[in-house]
């Protein structure tokens, strides 16, 4: 692929975002961050780049040129779930001498491609060679969409660095590993920023059903259906609480949108070629659409409407990602009570408490909508003899079920007796607490001021 002339100086601008960052071990804490990263004009004021660094930004400059000028520039909107965002700069000196650059129409698949960044004032441009496009994972989600992969030397990459193709914005990228780098596509990027200058726009949305190959014969014969490589078999709907309407556990997948299905989820796509069937549900539709999908059912071959689903982290048992706000807590006679989420595994690195990895691989249902954690103790006299005890899953506080802490509030305002009794998870190695109900205000009172923390809850 020739390399057509392209003057990146006049579109390409560096952003430096300060944030606001968590602990959520200690989730009263918050402290300052700041984080660096590319951007790219696409557009009438409009600066594209990756979500990934912008949760919880309270200010965002820019720079263009090289110079150490810095701009204030605005977040217009920005779309966890895509990875995608646009920034704009109200002072207008900024949009002077700049041009916005075109998005790629299609994604190649071989060939290379050019990488550009702002590195020391100047501008660094490092090869690329394709190696694959595939249906994969948001990084900042659980979406699926194309994914580039690409080898490279460049290091320290993954900040949103701009890739071209002659003149052609083919994307950016999104993450980094060793020589290698994943880069959201120009196509996607593009269908994200049309439902966005729509009004009322829906958001992305995602498959909420898990399937296993339709490869055995016998498997696909025990349902009446007398053919062989073709389909999936749905094992499980609605798991992240999204929809459970239009498919049932046993269907057979045959088509999805006028797609055929094979027995691996692939279907050919006609720009592209044989992809999972998962990033159909963000190719060309929003959440809220309805996809038709054929299946074999009950001997049949039918055909059901599929409402697509907007994806939501909260409807989960476990939400993966919190973005754009602290940590939950409640801290009652020095107990401190956590909501269980991604972020706070997060917390522990390659090693969080197998109980609490366990439970959160686990679905969403009528008698449990969400999970609390006792995530330690703050010693006082009032909570003597549980100084040890940290990251429980809370059952029941009181007789009441508890999903989430304003359960844990109104449990605790009807206490049993003089006490409150609180019961963990019968995994857990601690069954039971009891605590003074009287004494329990002034407890938590008294240590809050001892621990210098500045509010007893964050909810």
């Amino acid at each position: 692929m020739g390399k057509a002339a392209l003057n990146t100086e006049t579109s390409l601008v560096e952003i430096e975002v300060t944030k606001k960052a968590y602990d959520y071990r200690t989730p009263w804490i918050t402290r300052n961050q700041q984080v660096r990263k590319n951007g790219i004009l696409i557009g009438d004021r409009q600066i594209l780049t990756t979500a990934d660094g912008l949760s919880g930004q309270y200010l965002c400059r820019v720079k263009k040129g090289g110079v150490s000028r810095q701009y204030v520039a605005e977040l217009i909107w920005i779309d966890y779930y895509a990875n995608v965002a646009i920034l704009d700069v109200p002072e207008e000196k900024f949009w002077e001498g700049m041009h916005p650059v075109d998005l790629a129409e299609t994604v190649p698949q071989s060939g290379e491609l050019q990488i550009y960044r702002w590195r020391g004032g100047r501008i660094e441009e490092r090869a690329a060679e394709i190696v694959r496009l595939f249906s994969g994972q948001s990084k900042s989600s659980y979406v699926q969409h194309l994914v580039l992969s690409v080898a490279s030397t460049i290091q320290a990459a993954g900040r949103a660095e701009v890739v071209f193709d002659g003149d052609e914005l083919i994307g950016l990228t999104a993450s980094a590993g060793k020589d290698t780098l994943t880069i959201l596509p120009a196509q996607f990027i593009a269908k994200v920023v049309e439902n966005y200058s729509r009004s009322g726009n829906a958001g992305l949305g995602y498959f909420d059903f898990k399937y296993i190959s339709a490869k055995n014969p016998a498997l696909l014969a025990s349902k009446g259906l007398d053919q062989r490589d073709v389909g999936v078999v749905v094992t499980e709907v609605g798991g992240k609480g999204l929809s459970k309407e239009g498919l049932q556990v046993g269907d057979i997948i045959l088509e999805i949108d006028g797609f055929e299905i094979d027995s691996e989820g692939k279907y050919v796509d006609p720009d592209y070629g044989r992809l999972s069937f998962g990033s159909l549900a963000t190719r060309v539709h929003a959440a809220g659409d309805k996809i038709v999908f054929k299946v074999w059912r009950d001997g049949h071959a039918h055909e059901v409407n599929y409402k697509l689903p907007g994806a939501d982290f909260e409807k989960d048992l476990t939400p993966e990602r919190r973005y754009d706000a602290p940590p939950q807590y409640l801290i009652a006679g020095g107990l401190i009570f956590q909501p269980l989420n991604g972020p706070l595994l997060d917390s522990f690195g390659q090693d969080p408490p197998v109980l609490l990895e366990y439970y959160s691989q686990q679905e969403r249902d009528d008698h449990r909508e969400g999970l609390v954690v006792l995530g330690g103790v703050l010693p006082d006299d009032f909570n003597l003899g549980y100084e040890g005890m940290r990251y429980l899953l809370v059952d029941e506080i009181n007789g009441r079920k508890i999903n989430n802490l304003d359960d844990i509030v109104t449990a605790m305002d009807d206490p049993e007796g003089d006490f409150h009794r609180l019961r963990f998870m019968p995994d857990e190695r601690v069954l039971h607490m009891v605590l003074d109900a009287k004494e329990m205000q002034a407890a938590t009172n008294r240590i809050v001021q001892n621990y210098r923390i500045p509010s007893v809850s964050q909810l």
